[in-house]
């Protein structure tokens, strides 16, 4: 893996935070994503919490959907939401957890399209983490297929 990718980069990052907020994921799931593409995504968000740092909760919306819809109309396939560090690298209102929803529908997207949509909203998490993000910040493909094929590679 490229060290310049993100995720790596995000690793060494020292953000720090109150003992109110837990380091990981905290998911949900719509009741009507099938199981095995709920256990596929538990399966990714293991191997990202063992291999990645999650040092602010990251909550995750699955939800039953083609696609969201922003502010502007625009449709998209997953949205980012976050609020500025008050003092960066100091993260310590639990209220300003980031959060990611995701939608996911089936019938129109493989296993491997919904991971790539997930891969890249996580980007964008490690991207605040780092202090880059900002309002137009758009994900690395590359950071994002990398970090995709790492995991296609391992669970086969």
């Amino acid at each position: 893996m490229n060290k310049s990718n993100l995720w790596l980069r995000a690793k060494s990052v020292d953000i720090q935070v109150s003992d109110q907020i837990v380091p990981g994921f905290d998911i949900g799931f719509d009741d009507k994503i099938p199981h095995e593409i709920k256990n596929e995504l538990r399966t990714f968000v293991e191997w990202v919490e063992n291999n990645f740092n999650i040092p602010v909760t990251l909550w995750v919306d699955f939800e039953y959907k083609h696609y969201l819809v922003r502010r502007n109309g625009e449709r998209v396939g997953y949205m980012f939401y976050w609020t500025d560090f008050s003092s960066y690298p100091v993260f310590d209102n639990i209220d300003d957890i980031p959060q990611i929803r995701l939608p996911i529908r089936t019938e129109h997207s493989t296993t491997e399209e919904i991971l790539r949509s997930f891969v890249e909203a996580i980007t964008a998490y490690f991207a605040w983490i780092c202090n880059e993000i900002h309002e137009e910040y758009e994900p690395n493909e590359n950071d994002t297929e990398e970090i995709l094929q790492e995991y296609l590679r391992i669970r086969a």
